[in-house]
C-alpha cells in the first residue's frame, strides 16, 4: 500500500477510536464542571419564563419547573432561579423580575421564604453575586467550550467494563438545564441538619426592614398585574421547632402582610413530605411539591 494511504487509513481508523472511546467511557465523578454549567446557564440565560421560582437551596433542590408545568398544559414554561444561602435584597429581587415574560400566558412569580431568607447572611447573597460577577472570559469557556473540554476531561478505560447501569447509587446530584438540582439520599438522616442550623442564627436573625421591603415589592408586581405566590418550604416538625425558636421568623405574621399585599400563600404542611437531611427533599417529594405549585397556578 502506498505509504501515504497507509498514514490516512491509520489517522483515520485512530479517529474513530478516539470518538468511540470519547463516547463510551464515563467522566470521572470528581469533576465539578456538569454543576458549574448548571450555574452559568441559570444566570445568564437571555430568555424569559412564564413562570420563575426563587428562594434558597430548599428551592433550587426542592421545585422541579417540569412537574411544575404538568398542570398547566403545553405553551407554558417554568425555571428555577433558587441559589445557595438566598436572601431576597433588591438586585435579587430585580434578577427575578428580568427573567419572568411580562406577554406570557401566567406572569407567575413562586418565592419560598424560609426563616433564613430574610436574616443579614442570606440578604448579603453572597453566591448569587458571584455568580453574576463571572467574567465575560470564564463565561465563554464554560459555557461554550464546554463540548470539547468535556470531551478530552480524563476517563479510566478499566472503568468501562465495571459499570452496572442498574446498581442504585446512595446518593443523587443532577443538575437540570431548568435550573434544579436534583437531590437524594438513599440512606438520609432527617435530623442530619439540626446541628448546624442551630448555629445558623447566632447574631443573624431576621431584619424586619428587609421583610418590609419585600412586601412593599410583592404589592407593587401584584399592581403590575403578576400573580405571586408564597409559601414555607416543608422540612421537618424538628427543624421548623428549631428554626421558629431561634430565627425570629413569625410565619404567620409574613403570610398576612403577604397576602394583604396581593399576594397568594400556598400552606404546605411539613408531614405530607419526606426530607433526606431535615432541610431538603428528596427527590420524589420535590417533584410531587412542584405539581401541586403547578396546581395552585392552574387554579388561579
Amino acid at each position: 500500500m502506498n505509504p501515504s494511504k497507509k498514514i490516512s487509513v491509520t489517522l483515520f481508523s485512530s479517529s474513530i477510536l478516539l470518538g468511540l472511546f470519547g463516547w463510551l467511557l464515563p467522566i470521572s465523578p470528581d469533576l465539578t464542571f456538569n454543576k458549574e454549567v448548571f450555574w452559568l446557564k441559570k444566570t445568564f440565560t437571555s430568555e424569559s419564563y412564564d413562570v420563575v421560582v426563587a428562594g434558597d437551596s430548599r428551592i433550587y433542590r426542592g421545585v422541579s419547573p417540569d412537574d411544575l408545568l404538568k398542570p398547566l398544559g403545553n405553551g407554558v414554561d417554568a425555571i428555577n432561579l433558587g441559589y445557595s444561602s438566598a436572601g431576597f435584597d433588591k438586585k435579587y429581587r430585580s434578577f427575578i423580575l428580568s427573567k419572568l415574560d411580562k406577554k406570557g400566558k401566567v406572569k407567575t412569580v413562586v418565592v419560598g421564604l424560609t426563616p433564613h431568607c430574610f436574616t443579614p447572611d442570606a440578604l448579603e447573597n453572597g453566591h448569587f453575586h458571584k455568580i453574576r460577577a463571572t467574567t465575560n472570559t470564564d463565561l465563554l469557556t464554560i459555557l461554550y467550550l464546554e463540548p470539547i473540554l468535556k470531551f478530552f476531561e480524563p476517563r479510566k478505560i478499566k472503568a468501562i467494563f465495571k459499570l452496572n447501569f442498574n446498581q442504585p447509587s446512595n446518593s443523587l446530584e443532577k443538575f437540570h438545564n431548568n435550573g434544579w438540582a436534583e437531590s437524594d439520599n438513599l440512606k438520609g438522616d432527617s435530623l442530619a441538619a439540626l446541628k448546624n442550623y442551630s448555629k445558623v442564627f447566632i447574631d443573624n436573625t431576621v431584619n424586619e426592614e428587609a421583610v418590609k421591603e419585600f412586601m412593599v415589592w410583592i404589592d407593587s408586581v401584584s399592581n403590575a398585574g403578576i400573580q405571586v405566590i408564597g409559601f414555607r418550604p416543608p422540612t421537618t416538625p424538628q427543624m421548623r421547632a428549631l428554626e421558629d425558636s431561634l430565627s425570629g421568623f413569625d410565619e404567620e405574621k409574613v403570610r398576612q402582610q403577604f397576602e394583604s399585599n396581593g399576594g397568594y400563600w400556598m400552606d404546605v404542611k411539613d408531614e405530607d413530605y419526606s426530607s433526606y437531611d431535615g432541610s431538603h427533599l428528596r427527590s420524589s417529594d420535590s417533584r410531587k411539591l412542584s405539581r401541586e405549585i403547578g396546581e395552585v397556578i392552574k387554579r388561579l
